[in-house]
Formats: C-alpha cells, sequence, structure tokens
C-alpha cells in the first residue's frame, strides 16, 4: 500500500521545546550537580507523535497552539518539514509556547522531566471540531496535554465522521478516566496503567492488566512495557510483542514513537496487533539517538528492523 492509499491521522497535543541537560546521576531534591552536556530540541508529546506518524507514512495533521515567540515559530517550521499539516496549529498573542526541561541520564539513559504547557491550554473545543471536519481522519490520536472539554470534543466529532480514537493517558493518566467508556484504543505505560488501576503492573502481569483496563471501557487496550515491549488485549484476545534488543542513549520519545508508529499502521488499514508490532520496533529504535525529535525513526527503518527480525526467526 503506497502513502496515497494511507488515511489522514489527526494528532492533538503539546508542541514543546525541550531543554536537554545530560548528566551522570540526576539530582536528588535540594541537589545540584554539574551536567556535561546541553542541547535544544523540539518536543511535546503531540508534536512528538505527530512526526512519529508522519515519519511512518500517514498523512498527518497536527492539532495545536504555540505562542508568538522564537520557540513557536522554530517548532512550526519543524512541523512543517516534516510535511506536517499545521492548519490546525493556532498562535496565541498572549501565552508562551510549550517548554520541557529534561535531565538524562547518561548511565542509563533515563530521563526526568518537567513541563510548562503554555498555549496548548488554550486549545478550545471548538478548534477541535473545525479540525475533524477540516481534516476528515480516519484515526483520531490525541495526549491528555488539551484541556478535557477539546478532547471531549475531539471524540464526539470524530466518531459522528466514523473515525477512530486513541487516546495515549500522558502525562496524567487519571485525567483519562471519564473517556474510557468512549475510546476505541487506549494506550498507556506501566506507570499510567498502574495509576488507572490500583495495581502494580509489570511485564509479568501486562496481560491482565490490559484485560482489566479493558473492563473499563475501551475495545482495545495497550500497555508498553519498556524494554520488555507491548501487550495488546483487543476484543478478548491478547497477544504479547517483545522489543528487539538495542543498545539505549536516551529513552526521551521511545514511547511517542511507538504511538504514532502504531496510529499510523491503524490509518494503513492494519489491526491492533500489526500496529502493536510496528510500534514497539519504532520505539526501540528511538532509544538509540538523544533527543525527541531526531531519535523518531522513519516508515523504512522500521520496515528494515521487522525484515531482520523476521529473518531471525527463520
Amino acid at each position: 500500500m503506497t502513502t496515497n492509499d494511507v488515511r489522514p491521522v489527526l494528532v492533538a497535543g503539546a508542541i514543546n521545546t525541550d531543554l536537554v541537560a545530560r548528566v551522570a546521576k540526576a539530582p536528588a531534591a535540594g541537589e545540584t550537580v554539574t551536567g556535561s552536556a546541553f542541547a535544544i530540541f523540539g518536543g511535546g508529546k503531540g508534536a512528538n507523535q505527530a512526526i512519529a506518524t508522519a515519519r511512518s507514512g500517514a498523512p498527518t495533521a497536527m492539532l495545536g497552539a504555540l505562542g508568538d515567540d522564537d520557540f513557536g515559530r522554530a517548532r512550526r517550521a519543524d512541523l512543517d518539514a516534516e510535511g506536517i499539516d499545521t492548519g490546525s496549529v493556532a498562535r496565541h498573542e498572549t501565552e508562551p509556547s510549550g517548554v520541557a526541561l529534561i535531565v538524562v541520564e547518561e548511565g542509563t539513559g533515563q530521563n526526568r522531566i518537567s513541563y510548562v504547557p503554555g498555549a496548548t491550554l488554550t486549545i478550545r473545543p471548538a478548534q477541535a471540531r473545525h479540525a475533524v471536519k477540516r481534516i476528515q481522519p480516519a484515526v483520531v490520536l490525541t495526549t491528555l496535554e488539551p484541556v478535557p472539554e477539546t478532547i471531549a470534543a475531539l471524540i464526539e466529532s470524530t466518531h459522528a465522521i466514523g473515525g477512530m480514537v486513541v487516546l495515549n493517558a500522558s502525562p496524567e493518566p487519571h485525567g483519562a478516566r471519564p473517556f474510557l467508556p468512549d475510546l476505541d484504543i487506549l494506550v498507556v505505560n506501566e506507570t499510567e496503567a498502574e495509576e488507572l488501576l490500583g495495581t502494580e503492573v509489570t511485564p509479568e502481569n501486562g496481560r491482565e492488566a490490559a484485560l482489566s483496563l479493558a473492563k473499563l471501557g475501551p475495545r482495545t487496550v495497550v500497555v508498553t512495557l519498556g524494554p520488555a515491549g507491548a501487550v495488546v488485549a483487543h476484543e478478548a484476545e491478547t497477544q504479547s510483542f517483545p522489543a528487539p534488543q538495542v543498545t539505549a542513549v536516551d529513552t526521551t520519545g521511545a514511547g511517542d514513537s511507538f504511538t504514532g508508529a502504531f496510529a499510523a499502521e491503524l490509518a494503513r488499514g492494519g489491526d491492533p496487533f500489526s500496529a502493536a508490532r510496528r510500534g514497539v520496533v519504532a520505539g526501540s529504535l528511538a532509544t538509540t539517538k538523544s533527543g525527541a525529535y531526531p531519535s523518531i525513526p522513519h516508515h523504512a527503518d522500521i520496515e528494515a528492523m521487522l525484515a531482520s527480525l523476521s529473518d531471525e526467526q527463520a
């Protein structure tokens, strides 16, 4: 199937600028540590997922908001360069563009993130409805970064045109609770699943966690498990997808790479299982490079690794 055969994906969420410091060990409360490097990258879960979706071969549009500032102009240029439709990205005159402060531990690749949403919180329900009407997406992929009433409008308007809604319950998963009965697909990591279920989630009980979350309303649940891959519960059937072994440099953006590749495969007509298989590979590849945008793999990279894994299993 060619890119022209793939229906559009509308991605909603934050468009941030990531200020990234690399340190040997993340500081504890009240502690100061000296870092070894600093860099500025484009980021924001919504923007990361939009780029991941576009690089995975799906026509992609972004619903978001930026400030009238240098960060905002740079981030819009990033999205435009990826071929993403930014016609539904508003420019706010008084609110700043979103910013994330990220500390990456050099030894483990693990990160700690604090972010200020800024203009993202100004996206209104009317903008969401207009974007869905304009784009006519097969899939709407949203984080919990927009305000709840905007997410509700996205779900309602997408279902009205027969589209599918994928909610990535991040960054604050408790905000997903009101939407669970209306979701087509819920995507969570271990920590997010734990918060929604109130019990510990591990690779060993990932299947049970996915099935328990499905009982809360979503037709399909995906639980990502870091280096252990992901598990999918879809209409009472579960499948696990182990992650390929890679050398992790920076885990920033790995989950977003998974979700974007997942959404692109759905727009291509794939089922949640084939989508998760590609998502796991995309997420793994993303950990091998630093920064959110630079680490997001392209469709050809994902397909090449899938082919190599198939050869190993043959």
